[in-house]
């Protein structure tokens, strides 16, 4: 059944679908391909129709773009062709030369075939005695988890499974279900508990740059302030949990005063990253299923602080294992840094970070 799908998938053209797209982070990438070479970045708020869906991937008019990155609206299923089938529906158990029917299984039956086959084995036509019914059934993929349910069993498909669609039902891997409903994002974030753990991960960072030879030479360091509850804001999106955080810097004396008449800058790009990649990673671990987005803001030496830019990182490009290093979390994060947030030049903080 599985392989009837995919050939027909495969067969069949993609139906041209209007739906809206949204970029909701920073900036967002557009590709040639998933995963492929970068054409151009969206900006927050940019909108675009949406064509179709692969895993995490959407096709644009203009290329592929992470939804991660993005609110969308999608129809839950997308028809790729019809087909006409002959087929017996059992309406009650029985065994079929040994082997288990379950009620609402589905046998398909050749146009004038001698054959058929269910559940991997042959059997002849002219040797059962089968109610044999035609109908015209729609070629469908799942855009969102899902669960089939026929009132007594139940099975959950991801997106992008293909199943058949008929008047009254839906037909998938040799059985006949009635109902289709769309798995619900469960939202288990807590934002109190997630603000206690930002926290914490701040305060080892602080401690481990205070302590740091560099420190030691200049006799201060690059602190990064607590956040507060208004710098953490959390979207909760059609289908998950997105979150923006802001992060302010500031230079501090190792005696514990701030420095008021200066400009912060940052040291060492490499462990500003891992910073970062810990945080993310640890949001990721506690409910969001989206992104994370951290804007870095910087004292100005004025009295406040300024945006020096952005780190942008994907829930599913976390679950593929993309996050697991500081190279490889710079590499797949979508970013846009001011150059003169750092306090070294390039070529100055490699030979440092390299040594």
């Amino acid at each position: 059944m599985r392989f009837l799908l995919l050939f027909l998938f495969l067969i069949f053209p993609l139906s041209a679908l209007s739906q809206e797209l949204e970029v909701v982070t920073d900036s967002a990438s557009l590709r040639e391909v998933p995963f492929g070479r970068i054409l151009k970045t969206l900006n927050k708020n940019t909108e675009d129709n949406l064509r179709a869906i692969f895993g995490f991937w959407g096709k644009t008019d203009g290329g592929w773009i992470n939804l991660d990155y993005c609110d969308y609206t999608f129809p839950l299923l997308k028809e790729t062709g019809r087909i006409n089938l002959s087929y017996v529906l059992f309406d009650s158990p029985e065994s079929l030369d040994g082997v288990e029917v379950r009620r609402n299984d589905v046998i398909y039956i050749p146009e004038g075939g001698k054959y058929f086959v269910f559940k991997n084995r042959l059997y002849s036509v002219g040797g059962k005695r089968l109610n044999v019914e035609r109908g015209e059934f729609s070629i469908v993929i799942l855009n969102r988890d899902s669960v089939l349910s026929d009132g007594e069993s139940s099975v959950k498909l991801k997106a992008g499974s293909v199943l058949l669609k008929g008047d009254s039902g839906y037909i998938y891997d040799y059985h006949y279900y009635t109902n289709l409903i769309p798995v619900e994002i469960e939202g288990n974030f807590k934002k109190v508990e997630v603000l206690k753990e930002i926290n914490k991960i701040i305060d080892i960072f602080n401690s481990a740059k205070l302590s740091s030879s560099l420190s030691e030479r200049l006799g201060y360091y690059v602190k990064t302030l607590p956040v507060r509850d208004s710098d953490l804001e959390v979207l909760r999106l059609r289908d998950g949990i997105g979150v923006k955080l802001k992060l302010r810097y500031e230079f501090f004396s190792k005696d514990g005063s701030p420095i008021t008449w200066r400009k912060t800058r940052l040291f060492l790009k490499r462990g500003n990253y891992e910073f970062w990649r810990h945080l993310s990673q640890s949001l990721f671990r506690n409910g969001v299923n989206k992104f994370v987005d951290i804007e870095v803001l910087r004292f100005d030496g004025r009295g406040s602080f300024e945006n020096c830019g952005f780190v942008v990182s994907s829930y599913h490009l976390f679950n593929l294992g993309y996050l697991d290093n500081w190279k490889s979390f710079l590499e797949s994060s979508e970013s846009n840094l001011s150059d003169d947030l750092w306090f070294f030049a390039d070529e100055v903080y490699e030979r440092l970070e390299g040594d």
